[in-house]
């Protein structure tokens, strides 16, 4: 009985198909290491717009639940507002003063909740400070003529602009121009909680 011959791979075609293997291999890690890098970036992206999305929501109903008492006060590049008094509180409070600037910082937005303190901080009032986002390029609050709506408008750097707007309250507006403030303040972040001393100063 005659055998076929197998024909066998030479040693060059063995050397080529290793090669275009190797190069097969080396887009597929490229292609999935781009793909992290992007997923990575896409996180921080939905992040960003997640934190404020939520600071946008958490404004919204400080304000829709207040007693109608703002103050604005226009910064150099920001606006600050004070919310004498909200039921809207994060920590349990029934009423509580809030207050809504941005720090120097790394362009921090901060939401400043507890009751009886003004600006600037005493090292014994008794407040919790949350860090909203950062890099924010655009906080500012605008009323109308009747002083019956508020416009708000928030935007993180390469994000996009968020804004809402509140109509038919009864609001009593007050509003400052450009100042600076010193602020010290106990523990920083939920400052409640924390006992070391930080030193906030906002142009």
């Amino acid at each position: 009985m005659n055998l076929q011959k197998k024909k066998a791979f030479t040693l060059l075609e063995v050397l080529i198909s290793i090669t275009l293997l190797s190069l097969v291999l080396m887009a597929l890690y490229r292609s999935v290491d781009i793909l992290r890098a992007s997923n990575k970036n896409l996180f921080h992206h939905l992040e960003k717009s997640s934190n404020i999305i939520k600071g946008a929501n958490s404004l919204y109903l400080d304000i829709l639940e207040s007693n109608g008492r703002l103050k604005i006060t226009h910064l150099k590049k920001y606006h600050r507002i004070e919310i004498e008094s909200t039921k809207h509180s994060l920590y349990g409070l029934y009423r509580c003063k809030v207050i809504w600037l941005v720090y120097k910082e790394n362009n921090t937005l901060l939401r400043l909740e507890g009751n009886n303190y003004n600006l600037p901080l005493k090292e014994e009032d008794n407040i919790a400070i949350d860090k909203i986002t950062e890099n924010m390029e655009i906080f500012n609050i605008y009323k109308n003529k009747k002083k019956n709506k508020i416009l708000v408008v928030m935007k993180i750097l390469n994000q996009e602009v968020q804004s809402f707007m509140i109509q038919n309250l009864d609001i009593q507006f007050r509003t400052y121009g450009k100042d600076e403030i010193h602020i010290n303040i106990i523990g920083g972040i939920n400052a409640n909680k924390e006992k070391d001393k930080n030193t906030f100063i906002l142009k």
